[in-house]
């Protein structure tokens, strides 16, 4: 059976690329021929999400953070499984704005929580940041796919390589569990915020080169 499902540019961040896309092929795989549809897959990943971000809020960080990386996989199954069922549609497109907003939960309710728990006001200065400085960046995204019509991530030999570590949701994942285990989730918010920070320039930059080489013709070159 081939994996005709599968997205022309690939998964993204490292996790994504060797953990999560085999156990998302797999379970694609054992659900195309079943009842399942891509639209319960989707109402399934957001209860669970919020799951999450009402486990955050309610102090269970390490259950929470646990929960994050189910939802991760559970995310990335219901676009292939509609590719897989031929079941795509423009309304399916919404999902990723779904998307953003349980992310933009989880770093809401993490920095809260954190805030009662420590009674530093640094974690919501850094969930504030977070979540502006992704929102940055990912307009910088989108305005790239819209202006040459084609994925950000893999313009260039650059791109191909920076997305396996760029500011992704997996990534900030990892990075909130361990600081958890660690005992120390307000550092996990500061890697958080540096690391969004990074991204945001290295996106502005180069989207910047590109979107200044379509104007002057020279393309493709950089």
């Amino acid at each position: 059976m081939s994996d005709d499902f599968m997205k022309e540019k690939g998964a993204s961040d490292f996790l994504a690329y060797y953990i999560h896309q085999p156990i998302e092929n797999w379970l694609v795989k054992k659900l195309r021929n079943t009842w399942v549809t891509p639209n319960q897959v989707t109402v399934a990943t957001n209860i669970l999400a919020y799951i999450v971000t009402a486990l955050y809020l309610s102090g269970n960080l390490l259950l929470g953070s646990l929960l994050s990386f189910v939802v991760g996989v559970a995310d990335g199954i219901d676009g292939k499984l509609a590719r897989a069922k031929k079941m795509t549609s423009n309304l399916g497109k919404l999902e990723h704005a779904f998307d953003l907003l349980y992310e933009f939960s989880w770093i809401a309710a993490l920095s809260y929580s954190v805030y009662i728990t420590t009674g530093d006001p640094a974690s919501l200065i850094l969930g504030t940041a977070s979540i502006t400085l992704i929102s940055f960046y990912r307009y910088c995204y989108d305005t790239f796919g819209k202006t040459f019509g084609s994925s950000f991530d893999t313009y260039s030999s650059f791109e191909r390589s920076f997305r396996r570590v760029a500011g992704r949701r997996n990534m900030y994942n990892i990075t909130i569990l361990v600081s958890i285990i660690l005992g120390a989730p307000l550092v996990g918010l500061y890697v958080v915020a540096a690391h969004a920070l990074l991204t945001a320039i290295v996106y502005a930059v180069r989207v910047g080169q590109h979107l200044h080489a379509l104007d002057t013709g020279t393309a493709g070159t950089s």
